[in-house]
């Protein structure tokens, strides 16, 4: 048997120790409170008392969690389709967070997650999570058009000084990249059957 053919009959083979790392580091040691914060904060809904741009984070993260079970649900039973989309979540955060939080090291000295080993760990552990899926992703132009609008969108946010919520066009362009990068998470699981 390939190894292709075996994340897609045993899915769990590859997002079970995934959801391990992730449970651990985010519920243990010096990150134990990010767990359960992160999860208070889905539970809450999108509010603004977190910070101005949550209400889309948490409202794209819905839209991608749903998308991703459907584009999954001929393909794998439903709780592998879940237990793949609510990881590819996190991913969708992170890749946004990680390249933020690069470009605002480069342009403005801000250290990377405080400069805190262990919260470049956890994001790390938050970086991965999509590979729960990688047995079902697929290159297609959803994905290459998200990928597009993700890197034209930091690369004006760039130009105009990377401002970090400091006006309209900080705001929007924020907005832009996070809705891209969970878009890309979520395109990668669109599949486009080959013509017979």
């Amino acid at each position: 048997m390939n190894t292709q053919k075996l994340v897609l009959e045993k899915p769990w083979i590859v997002y079970v120790p995934l959801w391990i790392q992730w449970i651990i580091l985010n519920f243990a040691g010096p990150g134990a409170w990010i767990g359960p914060t992160v999860l208070r904060q889905l539970l809450s809904g999108p509010r603004t008392d977190v910070n101005i741009v949550f209400p889309v984070t948490w409202t794209t993260a819905v839209v991608s969690f749903v998308v991703i079970i459907l584009l999954l649900r001929k393909r794998t039973s439903i709780f592998h389709a879940i237990s793949i989309s609510a990881a590819s979540q996190f991913g969708g955060a992170f890749l946004f967070e990680f390249v933020f939080s690069i470009i605002a090291f480069v342009m403005h000295g801000h250290p990377v997650l405080q400069g805190n080993l262990y919260y470049v760990l956890v994001g790390i552990s938050w970086l991965v999570m999509p590979l729960c899926g990688v047995g079902y992703w697929a290159r297609n132009k959803v994905l290459w058009l998200s990928i597009g609008v993700f890197v034209v969108g930091f690369s004006l946010w760039i130009l105009i000084g990377f401002p970090i919520l400091n006006g309209a066009p900080s705001i929007i362009l924020n907005f832009i990249t996070k809705v891209a990068a969970f878009s890309i998470t979520t395109a990668v699981y669109v599949h486009t059957p080959k013509p017979a």
